[in-house]
């Protein structure tokens, strides 16, 4: 259907007998809407498309047919002026900040707004994502590579709450993994107040038999958090998500969408068509592979790299920020600071400083040893050449599975059985129905059809023999298992003790059998206690029970003290609320995974030195290779290289850890000494021959930054080493924040000021109890109803569907936080007194029911002190919007001296409030004088703020048309330049320019200025 504001933003089309024009505001439904086109589909009915402008509905796409509704003209001229009788004008000051609360940023302004209304300690280096973020002139889309630990939920948190504040985040989806799902729709909610309705495999079920049959439960809820395993399915969930455009799509993990082919990028590639701001999260965003990489960030900006294998700094920077914790912006703010809890001064900790990586070395046992025997005698004497039988002899798998095969045993002899019955089968040797499992008797005299099998049929019987001697002789049956139980009973983990462990391992049949033999070696019996006290999270666990056990595991109230985890555990999620002890189980033959496990302890929020442990087993065999060899050495050069560069990605040749753990396969494949092959991990650049390149980075820079500086470091670096101690004028300036009008000192006043307001109408009687800063009311039901996609066990716990609880005082709801993880008495991570930031649902409630009770098109009349105002003042508000009916021109105006020539217009601000005296404790007893004459003014003053915002247009214009310019002519520039490597093809090139440009063109300033006459200061004696 075509769009009849296309040629001009002033058409006014077939609609003009109707008097309707695109920027006119209509009445429509009892709510106000601004036209954006007009059409007519058949002789004399007209299509309005519209956006809300009224404060219920603003934002909000609607279509009305002329022969179904009537739409009404509404005329700021017509507005009708009310006296406000209440005590100190309460309901005017309410109405005009409710007002401005609803009002969204203009999309000029790039500044921060809600910094101070966030549970948050402000750090100038986690707003910076936001800060580049809007400083796109189309769409925020950004890859946030900050480095495990520096709080990246937080920055995506923060640019959310922005998008919000301008009116670009009302439909929000969020994609984690499942481990991490009620981890960050808690701190959406606890630090942000943004409630995210949160669909796991439960809550899928549950939401589909609430949402109307046949209804898109991605269109019913707007803000949506859920798994990627959960989403990425596209039989079930694509036909819902290509039906729906969102504001904001955050992907955590980010990384995983590497890989053309996979079902997950095929999401990624959908979400990123589908909505306006694309935040991407990844601490490893990098495979190794510049194409791969490249491929990642076109997801942000199909036009920022030209060739995928040569992607250049510039051509990223505007869509990238990465910081490590040695970061001069990040190390100088986590420093140890003071604070006053319960009326003393305690020292806090904000990110304690790294502990030890020690190895725990254990001898093998005599089985052990002859596992050892049989690996280093067979597959290691000779690794290349066996491993190879049957189809697809040389590939990787079969060249590297003797080394597979040794890592299955450094985990576990469980491990090794499965391992090796799993390569039986292959090799078509099925073990009989009564030998599958390691539990089951030894074969006597099995047949072995190659030299292959006959060993992988000893190793098994080696293993049931290991599972048996561990059955008699409890953890003396394997060396490793002495050795942790020692250890954990060392560091106080135990029954009785409050003290708390991760355990980690690469092998899933090893956390089965860890959490069955610990808990009973541990002092804990093996019956409902004992289950509380150790956990298993791996990819079998069901997802709402990995967020059960992580949940579980952060809170002091729980009896989990023992978290066996797999890898799966190592991507964002936070284990450190509790714990500063982690123990690897196994070693992954990879740095970055290393870190990436050593990170779920070692992070922002931290109180205590995280300490780490690796088990390490040795052999006596000759020609064995055991943990002393690899995996021992890869645990010292996390170390080394995390302490000197603040992460391992700085050196990886591959920023991959499964490439990673593959290369070093291949260099000990080649033969080379462990020792070099474990360095061969790193990059060499600029070093000495045979010298380990951190160790040479703490001696020296270079022209490209220190040693192991990678591409990554180099965007955010500028391409020059940071010197250890710069000086404090050579750090980033602050970000620029923006004050916002208000009338109300704070958001308590406001707050206290609506709940009484309200109180004069018997349906909102509420029992407010208020003490200090601390609020509490009785819930009202459509309040409820905006609380309802919180998790039922918090609303449940807490009972805020009945009675909320709420603080104005950052500190103590900082301190509830605190007290929900830290309680022994807590059953629940989430706090018992809710901080009422900026975005909170309360005050999003209180200033709609405000606005309703300014009936439609009116403006209250306030009297104030002649000598102040000696003439009318009449408050204005004026909005130009862009085609997405986004404000693009925000103007407050106070318009006076009406009866002369030339009106006088100033820009609405608290010192010019202040100078009218309206604010909090205004004198109130003036008397009312002529109204008449007010509404003479009216025309007068609606049309000296139309005049102004012409001006002020022209100004915008430079802030807003300006960049959108620039842009389309990238976009003109990119289509006609030849493509690079990987580029899109011609046509679908064209394709995606064309429809950039329509995005771009949305954005401009379009249509009719809107006017709108907020109140009247009246002079009076």
């Amino acid at each position: 259907m075509p769009d009849a504001a296309a040629a001009s933003p002033d058409h006014v089309g077939a609609a003009a007998p109707l008097g309707i024009a695109v920027g006119t505001v209509i009445e429509v439904r009892d709510e106000d809407w601004l036209v954006r086109s007009i059409s007519e589909p058949r002789e004399g009915e007209y299509l309005i498309k519209a956006t809300g402008a009224s404060d219920l509905v603003r934002g909000h796409e609607a279509r009305f047919l002329t022969s179904l509704d009537q739409p009404r003209v509404l005329r700021p001229e017509d507005t009708r002026l009310v006296p406000d009788t209440s005590k100190e004008f309460r309901r005017s000051r309410l109405f005009l900040e409710a007002v401005m609360r609803r009002t969204p940023l203009p999309q000029s302004e790039k500044g921060l707004a809600l910094t101070d209304g966030f549970l948050l300690d402000r750090m100038d280096y986690q707003l910076r994502p936001a800060e580049k973020a809007l400083a796109n002139p189309l769409r925020p889309r950004l890859l946030i590579g900050d480095v495990v630990g520096l709080g990246k939920t937080l920055e995506i948190g923060v640019l959310l709450g922005e998008l919000v504040r301008r009116g670009r985040g009302e439909r929000i989806l969020v994609v984690t993994p499942a481990p991490v799902l009620e981890q960050f729709q808690h701190e959406m909610w606890t630090r942000f107040a943004l409630p995210l309705v949160r669909l796991d495999s439960v809550g899928i079920a549950r939401i589909e038999r609430r949402v109307p049959a046949g209804r898109n439960p991605f269109t019913y809820y707007k803000r949506v958090i859920v798994s990627m395993d959960t989403i990425k399915n596209p039989k079930r969930y694509k036909p819902w998500l290509e039906n729906v455009h969102w504001d904001a799509v955050v992907i955590d993990e980010s990384h995983n969408l590497i890989g053309e082919s996979s079902d997950r990028r095929a999401l990624a590639n959908l979400l990123a068509e589908r909505t306006d701001a694309l935040i991407l999260a990844s601490a490893t965003p990098h495979n190794g592979k510049m194409r791969s990489f490249a491929g990642l960030v076109r997801l942000l900006d199909p036009m920022a790299v030209k060739d995928v294998n040569d992607p250049k700094p510039d051509e990223l920077k505007h869509l990238y920020i990465r910081r490590t914790k040695t970061s001069r912006e990040v190390s100088r703010v986590l420093a140890t600071k003071t604070e006053v809890r319960d009326g003393k001064t305690v020292e806090v900790v904000k990110w304690a400083a790294r502990g030890d990586s020690r190895p725990v070395r254990r001898n093998a046992t005599d089985l052990e040893d002859q596992v050892f025997a049989e690996l280093a005698s067979f597959w290691l004497r000779r690794p290349g050449e066996v491993g190879g039988e049957g189809a697809g002899a040389r590939s990787d798998e079969n060249r590297l599975f003797p080394y597979v095969l040794l890592k299955s045993f450094l985990s576990s002899h469980r491990a090794l059985f499965a391992t090796a019955r799993e390569r039986l089968g292959k090799l078509g040797h099925q073990l009989p129905h009564d030998h599958k499992h390691v539990t089951d008797p030894p074969l006597v005299d099995p047949p072995a059809s190659t030299p292959e099998v006959a060993s992988l049929l000893r190793l098994a019987d080696l293993a049931r023999d290991i599972e048996q001697a561990v059955s008699t002789e409890g953890q003396h049956g394997a060396a490793k298992l002495a050795g942790l139980v020692e250890e954990l009973r060392t560091i106080g983990v135990r029954s009785g003790s409050g003290t708390r462990a991760v355990v980690f391992s690469e092998r899933r049949e090893t956390l089965d059998w860890l959490g069955a033999v610990l808990p009973p070696l541990l002092g804990w019996k093996t019956d409902e206690s004992g289950r509380n006290a150790v956990k298993v999270l791996h990819s079998l666990v069901s997802d709402t029970e990995q967020q059960e056990y992580v949940d579980e595991f952060a809170r002091a109230g729980s009896d989990v003290r023992l978290l066996l985890t797999g890898d799966g555990a190592s991507e964002g999620v936070n284990l450190h609320r509790q714990c500063h002890h982690l123990i690897h189980w196994d070693l992954p033959w990879s740095l970055i995974r290393v870190e990436q496990r050593n990170g779920r302890i070692d992070r922002y929020g931290q109180q205590h030195p995280p300490e780490f442990r690796a088990m390490i087993l040795a052999s006596g065999v000759e020609g064995a290779l055991d943990d002393r060899d690899v995996a021992q050495r890869v645990l010292d050069r996390e170390a080394v290289v995390h302490q000197v560069l603040g992460t391992v990605e700085a050196v990886s040749q591959e920023h991959d850890a499964d490439k990673e753990e593959k290369r070093l396969m291949e260099s000990l494949l080649a033969g080379r000494r462990p020792e070099d092959a474990v360095r061969d991990l790193e990059a060499h650049t600029g070093t000495q021959e045979g010298e380990p390149p951190v160790e040479q980075a703490l001696m020296a820079e270079y022209d490209d930054g220190p040693i192991g500086m990678d591409f990554l470091d180099m965007l955010d670096a500028g391409g020059e080493a940071e010197p250890e101690e710069p000086p404090a004028d050579d750090l980033p300036a602050p970000p620029v924040l923006v004050e916002e009008l208000r009338l109300f000192s704070t958001r308590r006043d406001y707050v206290l000021a609506g709940l009484d307001e309200l109180e004069d109408l018997e349906s909102f009687r509420l029992k407010t109890l208020v003490e200090g800063n601390d609020l509490s009311f009785d819930t009202p039901e459509d309040l409820a109803d905006r609380l309802s996609v919180l998790p039922d066990s918090y609303r449940r716990d807490q009972g805020i569907d009945r009675r909320l609880n709420l603080t104005f005082d950052a500190a103590d709801a900082a301190d509830s936080l605190r007290r929900a993880r830290e309680d022994s008495h807590s059953n629940s991570l989430w706090p018992d007194s809710h901080y009422v930031g900026e975005l909170h649902p309360v005050l999003e409630w209180i200033t709609d029911k405000v606005l309703v009770q300014i009936g439609r098109q009116s403006a209250p009349v306030l009297q104030v002190d002649v000598r102040k105002v000696p003439e009318p003042v009449f408050l204005t508000q004026g909005l130009w919007s862009n085609s997405e009916g986004r404000p693009t021109v925000v103007a407050w105006l106070a318009v006076d001296l009406l009866t002369q020539d030339h009106p006088r217009i100033r820009p609405l601000t608290r010192e010019l409030l202040a100078e009218f005296g309206v604010g909090p404790g205004m004198d109130d007893h003036f008397a009312s004088g002529d109204r008449d004459a007010l509404v003479e003014l009216l025309p007068a003053a609606v049309a000296a703020t139309r005049r102004e915002l012409h001006e002020l247009r022209k100004v915008s214009d430079e802030l807003v048309d300006a960049p959108l310019d620039e842009y389309e002519q990238k976009i003109g520039r990119w289509q006609q330049t030849l493509p690079g490597l990987g580029a899109l093809t011609r046509s679908a090139r064209d394709e995606t320019a064309e429809l950039l440009r329509k995005r771009a063109e949305r954005l401009r300033t379009a249509g009719k200025p809107m006017v709108r006459v907020l109140a009247v200061l009246e002079p009076s004696t």
